[in-house]
């Protein structure tokens, strides 16, 4: 059997993506705010807001992962953003895409080629 979901929105709500100091802008927040969101919208059938322990990106955080894809610094906003971007309800938000020259000079476990 296929999953059968369309989308997966993996939202990091690790120790640093979710440190209280960042208040309503932490992983958590961010994770409940666009599962809230995704329900109310009535996509819950078909895609999934999924909260992950740690993507190994700490430095770049909060973080969330859509398709392969890593944005990050994100807020509330700018995580909706992302998810009206990805489900085509706005404009796709590549700005907020990770930088692979910051990736690389980050101090992130994640592999790096």
């Amino acid at each position: 059997m296929k999953y059968p979901f369309q989308k997966h929105f993996l939202v990091c709500t690790g120790p640093r993506c979710s440190d209280p100091d960042r208040g309503e802008e932490r992983g958590e927040q961010i994770q409940g705010d666009l599962k809230h969101r995704n329900k109310k919208l009535g996509r819950k059938p078909l895609v999934r807001v999924c909260s992950v322990s740690c993507l190994d990106l700490c430095d770049h955080g909060p973080n969330m992962i859509v398709d392969g894809t890593v944005y990050s610094h994100l807020t509330r906003d700018l995580a909706r953003a992302v998810y009206e971007g990805v489900m085509e309800d706005g404009p796709m938000r590549e700005d907020l895409e990770l930088d692979v020259r910051e990736f690389l000079a980050g101090t992130s476990a994640a592999a790096k080629k």
